[in-house]
């Protein structure tokens, strides 16, 4: 489909979806989150060719908050390999919150719920806290093409104030082995990593290299391994929004992320990559307006990676 064709059909879908506005609730357990102008709104869509279109707010910078658990996942496979990863995490859905600290038995759930990234924040290779937070925010300038990716210090120190449930989580796993190094050293990399600032044509531009098999938009490099990426997609799809998980992926239909923040990325493998703004939430911690936008470009742009 041609580029202008996907401006015009996503032109009526931002027309159809503004039904949403003013619905649903920013996070305001973390402080900082509760700041922001909740009607933000922004969508970019970038295709694996690097040909795009930017709608909205196109320049505003938030957090990333749990889209970070992708970029995580993809180093912690890279550092570790899956043999180690999946020792420490599991690859199924949980009924429970994102940071219900329920579904850890001898592992955690998965990767893309608060136990299973703080998990994997703890195999991210380094020798301190600096060092993995560094080789953090290069993997995000490198997959995004862009070295305007910042640290959100307002927004990580408003969560390192409210992050008592992270806090005990980490010191679970510490205390039953699942973590091996010091509990709060990692916690600290998480809460970092979920306060790194983008904007929507950054995450768009991570989508498509994700969509592109891992390659970069220009086909000249491989940035992230083809088995990664196979990896990243298949947990993306089946756990990347929360509870609401299952009943996403048969309206929405391709592999998504969402962020407390008011982000989601969508990736449509061998089309392109997506992300959309919107801080309204609904009760799982899923942009509401995000996520209704997504349904109506699944269909009208016939995205749905299962028809």
């Amino acid at each position: 489909m041609n580029i202008k064709t996907i401006e015009e059909k996503l032109d009526d879908a931002i027309l159809s979806s503004k039904k949403y506005i003013g619905i649903g609730e920013v996070a305001s357990y973390i402080p900082e989150l509760a700041n922001v102008d909740a009607d933000n709104f922004g969508v970019a869509l970038v295709k694996t060719n690097g040909e795009m279109v930017l709608k909205g707010d196109k320049d505003i910078k938030f957090s990333i908050q749990s889209i970070s658990k992708v970029i995580d996942l993809i180093i912690a496979l890279e550092d570790r390999g899956k043999e180690k990863v999946f020792s420490k995490v599991g690859m199924e859905p949980t009924e429970y919150k994102f940071n219900s600290i329920r579904p850890i038995s001898d592992r955690a759930a998965n990767p893309l719920i608060n136990a299973g990234a703080i998990t994997t924040c703890s195999l991210i290779k380094g020798a301190d806290v600096d060092e993995k937070f560094s080789r953090v925010m290069e993997k995000v300038k490198n997959l995004s093409n862009s070295k305007d990716i910042v640290f959100l210090e307002e927004v990580y120190n408003s969560e390192m104030k409210t992050t008592d449930i992270n806090r005990s989580i980490a010191y679970y796993l510490k205390s039953i082995g699942i973590i091996e190094n010091n509990a709060d050293d990692v916690l600290d990399l998480y809460v970092r990593n979920c306060s790194i600032g983008v904007d929507i044509k950054q995450l768009a531009w991570i989508a498509a290299v994700l969509a592109n098999g891992g390659k970069s938009l220009d086909g000249k490099e491989q940035l992230i391994d083809k088995e990664v990426v196979k990896i990243t997609l298949a947990l993306m799809a089946a756990c990347g929004m929360y509870e609401e998980s299952g009943k996403y992926l048969i309206e929405v239909g391709f592999p998504s992320k969402s962020g407390v923040g008011g982000a989601i990325i969508a990736i449509i493998p061998g089309k392109c990559g997506v992300c959309t703004y919107s801080p309204r939430l609904d009760k799982s911690g899923n942009s509401i307006r995000g996520k209704e936008l997504l349904k109506e470009i699944s269909q009208t742009l016939d995205l749905n990676i299962f028809i």
